[in-house]
Protein backbone atom coordinates (compact mmCIF):
# COMPACT_ATOMS: atom_id res chain seq x y z
CA UNK A 1 0.00 0.00 0.00
CA UNK A 2 2.56 2.50 0.49
CA UNK A 3 4.29 1.90 -2.35
CA UNK A 4 1.22 2.75 -4.31
CA UNK A 5 0.79 6.13 -3.01
CA UNK A 6 4.45 6.82 -3.23
CA UNK A 7 4.14 6.41 -6.97
CA UNK A 8 1.11 8.54 -7.46
CA UNK A 9 2.88 11.24 -5.50
CA UNK A 10 5.44 11.58 -7.65
CA UNK A 11 3.44 11.37 -10.64
CA UNK A 12 1.42 14.80 -9.54
CA UNK A 13 4.29 16.59 -7.95
CA UNK A 14 5.59 16.20 -12.12
CA UNK A 15 4.33 19.05 -14.39
CA UNK A 16 3.34 17.89 -17.91
CA UNK A 17 6.70 18.58 -20.29
CA UNK A 18 4.09 19.85 -23.03
CA UNK A 19 3.87 23.30 -20.97
CA UNK A 20 7.54 24.00 -20.58
CA UNK A 21 9.67 26.49 -22.71
CA UNK A 22 11.06 24.17 -24.64
CA UNK A 23 8.61 21.84 -25.64
CA UNK A 24 8.06 21.13 -28.76
CA UNK A 25 4.41 21.04 -29.27
CA UNK A 26 2.70 20.85 -32.68
CA UNK A 27 1.87 23.95 -34.77
CA UNK A 28 -1.14 22.72 -35.63
CA UNK A 29 -3.32 22.40 -32.36
CA UNK A 30 -2.79 22.66 -28.01
CA UNK A 31 -5.24 21.68 -25.49
CA UNK A 32 -6.10 23.86 -22.76
CA UNK A 33 -8.83 23.61 -19.68
CA UNK A 34 -9.76 20.67 -21.85
CA UNK A 35 -10.67 22.44 -24.97
CA UNK A 36 -8.86 21.84 -28.36
CA UNK A 37 -7.73 25.42 -29.55
CA UNK A 38 -6.13 26.54 -32.59
CA UNK A 39 -1.86 27.38 -32.13
CA UNK A 40 -1.08 31.18 -33.01
CA UNK A 41 2.03 31.24 -35.09
CA UNK A 42 4.29 34.36 -33.80
CA UNK A 43 6.75 34.06 -36.49
CA UNK A 44 7.94 37.37 -38.28
CA UNK A 45 7.09 38.26 -41.86
CA UNK A 46 9.81 37.14 -43.87
CA UNK A 47 9.64 40.01 -46.35
CA UNK A 48 11.00 43.34 -45.44
CA UNK A 49 10.16 46.93 -46.20
CA UNK A 50 13.16 48.74 -44.88
CA UNK A 51 14.08 51.75 -47.11
CA UNK A 52 11.04 51.66 -49.26
CA UNK A 53 8.83 54.53 -50.02
CA UNK A 54 5.59 54.06 -48.75
CA UNK A 55 3.24 52.98 -52.02
CA UNK A 56 -0.42 55.32 -52.05
CA UNK A 57 -3.09 52.95 -51.80
CA UNK A 58 -4.75 52.10 -55.79
CA UNK A 59 -1.90 53.46 -57.57
CA UNK A 60 0.79 50.97 -59.20
CA UNK A 61 4.36 50.66 -57.91
CA UNK A 62 5.62 50.76 -61.90
CA UNK A 63 6.50 53.85 -63.19
CA UNK A 64 4.80 54.79 -67.08
CA UNK A 65 7.26 55.99 -68.99
CA UNK A 66 4.73 56.47 -72.04
CA UNK A 67 4.51 60.18 -71.58
CA UNK A 68 8.26 60.59 -71.58
CA UNK A 69 9.06 59.23 -74.90
CA UNK A 70 9.57 61.65 -77.66
CA UNK A 71 7.07 62.49 -80.24
CA UNK A 72 7.40 62.06 -83.51
CA UNK A 73 8.31 65.23 -85.86
CA UNK A 74 5.55 65.90 -88.17
CA UNK A 75 8.06 67.36 -90.50
CA UNK A 76 11.58 66.54 -91.65
CA UNK A 77 14.35 68.96 -92.42
CA UNK A 78 16.78 68.90 -95.03
CA UNK A 79 17.06 69.35 -98.77
CA UNK A 80 13.75 68.03 -101.11
CA UNK A 81 15.49 66.14 -103.99
CA UNK A 82 11.55 65.67 -105.89
CA UNK A 83 10.77 69.18 -105.51
CA UNK A 84 14.02 70.78 -106.08
CA UNK A 85 13.73 68.32 -109.77
CA UNK A 86 10.53 69.71 -110.41
CA UNK A 87 11.59 73.33 -109.47
CA UNK A 88 14.35 73.27 -112.27
CA UNK A 89 12.29 71.70 -115.24
CA UNK A 90 9.08 73.78 -114.62
CA UNK A 91 11.53 76.77 -114.76
CA UNK A 92 13.59 75.26 -118.28
CA UNK A 93 9.92 74.49 -119.36
CA UNK A 94 9.01 78.07 -119.16
CA UNK A 95 12.04 79.66 -120.53
CA UNK A 96 12.02 77.51 -123.63
CA UNK A 97 8.04 78.00 -123.78
CA UNK A 98 8.52 81.68 -123.55
CA UNK A 99 11.28 81.90 -126.41
CA UNK A 100 8.88 79.89 -128.62
CA UNK A 101 6.66 82.53 -128.88
CA UNK A 102 8.74 84.36 -131.00
CA UNK A 103 9.09 81.56 -133.41
CA UNK A 104 7.13 80.50 -136.52
CA UNK A 105 4.01 78.95 -135.22
CA UNK A 106 1.49 78.03 -138.30
CA UNK A 107 1.85 77.75 -142.07
CA UNK A 108 -1.87 78.71 -143.37
CA UNK A 109 -3.30 77.82 -146.81
CA UNK A 110 -6.21 80.19 -147.64
CA UNK A 111 -8.73 78.86 -150.39
CA UNK A 112 -11.76 79.72 -151.83
CA UNK A 113 -14.46 77.53 -152.37
CA UNK A 114 -15.27 78.06 -156.59
CA UNK A 115 -18.11 76.76 -158.38
CA UNK A 116 -16.35 73.90 -159.70
CA UNK A 117 -14.70 71.26 -157.68
CA UNK A 118 -11.34 73.24 -157.79
CA UNK A 119 -10.65 74.99 -154.92
CA UNK A 120 -9.15 78.45 -156.09
CA UNK A 121 -6.32 79.16 -153.93
CA UNK A 122 -6.50 82.99 -152.24
CA UNK A 123 -3.23 83.46 -149.52
CA UNK A 124 -0.92 81.51 -147.84
CA UNK A 125 1.02 83.34 -145.19
CA UNK A 126 3.04 82.06 -141.75
CA UNK A 127 2.54 83.17 -138.41
CA UNK A 128 4.35 83.74 -135.12
CA UNK A 129 2.60 83.11 -131.92
CA UNK A 130 3.40 85.88 -131.20
CA UNK A 131 1.25 87.76 -133.98
CA UNK A 132 -1.95 86.55 -132.51
CA UNK A 133 -4.00 86.18 -129.00
CA UNK A 134 -3.17 82.46 -128.36
CA UNK A 135 0.65 84.03 -128.10
CA UNK A 136 -0.13 86.65 -125.70
CA UNK A 137 -1.93 83.92 -123.60
CA UNK A 138 0.86 81.45 -124.22
CA UNK A 139 3.10 84.36 -123.46
CA UNK A 140 1.93 84.75 -119.82
CA UNK A 141 1.37 80.83 -119.27
CA UNK A 142 5.20 80.54 -120.03
CA UNK A 143 5.68 83.35 -117.27
CA UNK A 144 3.74 81.69 -114.88
CA UNK A 145 5.72 78.54 -115.27
CA UNK A 146 9.07 79.64 -114.66
CA UNK A 147 8.28 82.08 -111.66
CA UNK A 148 6.55 78.91 -110.05
CA UNK A 149 9.81 76.66 -110.73
CA UNK A 150 11.68 79.11 -108.88
CA UNK A 151 9.74 79.43 -106.24
CA UNK A 152 9.48 75.07 -105.73
CA UNK A 153 13.49 75.22 -106.63
CA UNK A 154 13.72 77.45 -103.09
CA UNK A 155 11.49 75.74 -101.42
CA UNK A 156 13.13 72.33 -102.15
CA UNK A 157 15.99 72.89 -100.24
CA UNK A 158 14.37 72.62 -96.89
CA UNK A 159 10.97 70.13 -96.43
CA UNK A 160 10.52 71.94 -93.02
CA UNK A 161 9.17 75.21 -95.26
CA UNK A 162 5.58 76.02 -95.32
CA UNK A 163 5.09 76.78 -98.71
CA UNK A 164 2.45 79.09 -99.43
CA UNK A 165 -0.86 77.84 -101.12
CA UNK A 166 -0.91 80.42 -103.60
CA UNK A 167 2.08 79.08 -105.27
CA UNK A 168 1.84 75.47 -104.26
CA UNK A 169 2.10 73.11 -107.98
CA UNK A 170 -1.96 72.86 -107.94
CA UNK A 171 -1.38 76.06 -109.45
CA UNK A 172 1.63 74.71 -111.57
CA UNK A 173 -1.28 72.05 -113.34
CA UNK A 174 -3.61 74.80 -113.85
CA UNK A 175 -1.32 76.53 -116.36
CA UNK A 176 0.27 73.93 -118.59
CA UNK A 177 -3.12 72.37 -118.78
CA UNK A 178 -4.44 76.11 -119.93
CA UNK A 179 -1.14 76.28 -122.10
CA UNK A 180 -1.49 72.41 -123.38
CA UNK A 181 -5.23 73.56 -124.39
CA UNK A 182 -3.93 76.38 -126.15
CA UNK A 183 -1.60 74.87 -128.16
CA UNK A 184 -4.19 72.09 -129.54
CA UNK A 185 -6.41 75.07 -130.47
CA UNK A 186 -3.49 76.63 -132.40
CA UNK A 187 -2.72 73.71 -134.25
CA UNK A 188 -6.37 72.15 -135.17
CA UNK A 189 -8.67 75.71 -135.54
CA UNK A 190 -7.94 78.66 -137.55
CA UNK A 191 -10.00 80.74 -136.58
CA UNK A 192 -7.90 81.29 -133.27
CA UNK A 193 -5.45 82.97 -135.90
CA UNK A 194 -8.31 85.20 -137.20
CA UNK A 195 -6.70 88.70 -136.02
CA UNK A 196 -3.49 87.93 -137.05
CA UNK A 197 -4.38 86.74 -140.33
CA UNK A 198 -5.53 90.55 -140.45
CA UNK A 199 -2.82 92.07 -139.25
CA UNK A 200 -0.45 90.38 -141.97
CA UNK A 201 -2.43 90.58 -145.00
CA UNK A 202 0.16 92.60 -146.73
CA UNK A 203 2.28 89.13 -146.04
CA UNK A 204 -0.25 87.86 -148.14
CA UNK A 205 -0.30 90.04 -150.97
CA UNK A 206 -3.77 91.07 -150.02
CA UNK A 207 -4.91 94.57 -148.11
CA UNK A 208 -6.41 94.64 -144.61
CA UNK A 209 -9.73 94.83 -145.67
CA UNK A 210 -9.94 92.95 -148.15
CA UNK A 211 -8.48 90.22 -145.91
CA UNK A 212 -11.50 90.63 -143.24
CA UNK A 213 -14.20 90.22 -146.35
CA UNK A 214 -12.51 87.24 -147.16
CA UNK A 215 -12.84 85.55 -143.56
CA UNK A 216 -16.39 87.11 -143.01
CA UNK A 217 -17.46 85.24 -146.44
CA UNK A 218 -20.60 82.62 -146.28
CA UNK A 219 -19.47 79.40 -146.83
CA UNK A 220 -16.30 80.59 -144.93
CA UNK A 221 -12.86 79.81 -147.40
CA UNK A 222 -10.99 76.61 -146.46
CA UNK A 223 -7.44 76.86 -144.29
CA UNK A 224 -5.52 74.33 -144.22
CA UNK A 225 -2.85 74.41 -141.14
CA UNK A 226 0.78 73.15 -141.12
CA UNK A 227 2.36 72.84 -137.72
CA UNK A 228 5.70 74.61 -138.01
CA UNK A 229 8.30 74.20 -134.81
CA UNK A 230 7.36 77.22 -132.66
CA UNK A 231 3.85 75.60 -132.25
CA UNK A 232 5.16 72.21 -131.25
CA UNK A 233 8.54 73.29 -129.30
CA UNK A 234 5.32 75.45 -127.13
CA UNK A 235 3.23 72.09 -126.92
CA UNK A 236 6.11 70.01 -125.55
CA UNK A 237 7.52 72.61 -123.34
CA UNK A 238 3.85 72.63 -121.48
CA UNK A 239 3.98 69.05 -121.47
CA UNK A 240 7.13 68.63 -120.07
CA UNK A 241 5.94 71.78 -117.47
CA UNK A 242 2.96 69.01 -116.57
CA UNK A 243 5.02 66.29 -115.87
CA UNK A 244 6.77 69.34 -113.13
CA UNK A 245 3.72 70.02 -111.78
CA UNK A 246 2.58 66.38 -111.18
CA UNK A 247 6.01 65.81 -109.22
CA UNK A 248 6.30 69.42 -107.33
CA UNK A 249 2.22 68.15 -106.23
CA UNK A 250 3.97 65.09 -104.91
CA UNK A 251 6.38 66.49 -103.19
CA UNK A 252 3.91 69.70 -101.45
CA UNK A 253 1.88 66.60 -100.66
CA UNK A 254 4.05 65.05 -98.50
CA UNK A 255 5.00 67.82 -96.35
CA UNK A 256 1.35 67.99 -95.43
Amino acid sequence: MRGEEEREAVATATPPAAFGPSAKAPATAGVWGGTATAAVSTAAPTTSHVGRAPVAPGRSPIVDRAPRRALPTRRAWGPDPILLLAGLVAMAAGALAYLAIKEPWVHLTVTRAATDTDPALVATLSLRGKGAFVGTAGTGLAIALAALGLVWFFYGFQRGWTMPGIVNPGLGLLVTTAGLIAAVLSAMVWFVWEDAMVLRAKAAGMSMEAMKKLLDLQPAPLVQIQRLSGLLTFGGMMLLGLLASCLGWVAYRRRE
